[in-house]
């Protein structure tokens, strides 16, 4: 026996959800043709040359990246397996490192500044859309990673977020506000949970 659960739909709707039409009509990409282009040369030399270049090569992943435009100190790490959007919006100070598996999606400039560390599986969101906008304009802001700061395993972090100097972001945390400088902060939403020692420095 056939059991079924009658849906009142229009039938504007019905048609469009039923071919995805409305959903493949309204948004409207606002990147240019030079940034497409520009991201498609990357995505082949990250896939060649960079992907899978061995873990100590860290010299050679900076100049690929510094070819694209990115500002990297020189010695800034990153991981081969590290994904980076556009890297010439991507600046790394002294000893700053993007840990194995991380996604920068620096559509907007990201910022990691001197001996910061984001980690294993983390995701730098610089983009989102206007849910209230009908073609759901992209809009998109800065992140910046502040001195000393540690953003561990599985975190996100959306735009126009600064995690102040030496604050930590916990492991799977969602943060969607900036975080002050020696805040720990823990949860979907991120919460203060404690506060480090004031004697911490960068480079500690």
């Amino acid at each position: 026996m056939e059991v079924g659960v009658e849906v009142d739909m229009s039938d504007d709707f019905n048609a469009t959800a039923s071919s995805g039409a409305f959903y493949e009509a309204a948004y409207r990409n606002q990147l240019s043709f030079g940034n497409k282009l520009a991201r498609v040369a990357w995505t082949v030399v990250y896939c060649c040359l960079f992907r899978y270049s061995p873990v100590p090569l860290f010299g050679w992943r900076r100049f690929l990246l510094q070819l694209f435009g990115a500002k990297l100190a020189p010695d800034a790490r990153v991981y081969p397996s590290a994904r980076i959007w556009a890297p010439w919006n991507l600046t790394m100070e002294a000893r700053a490192c993007l840990g194995p598996e991380v996604y920068c999606y620096s559509v907007a400039p990201v910022c990691l500044a001197a001996d910061s560390t984001v980690s294993f599986r983390s995701f730098l969101c610089t983009a989102s859309h206007d849910i209230n906008d009908a073609h759901r304009r992209l809009v998109v802001g800065p992140i910046r990673i502040g001195a000393g700061a540690f953003v561990f395993a599985d975190a996100f972090i959306g735009l126009n977020v600064v995690v102040g100097d030496g604050a930590v972001v916990a492991a799977r945390a969602v943060v969607v506000r900036s975080v002050e400088p020696l805040t720990v902060v823990a949860g979907n939403p991120a919460k203060p949970v404690s506060q480090r020692n004031a004697t911490v420095r960068a480079g500690s």
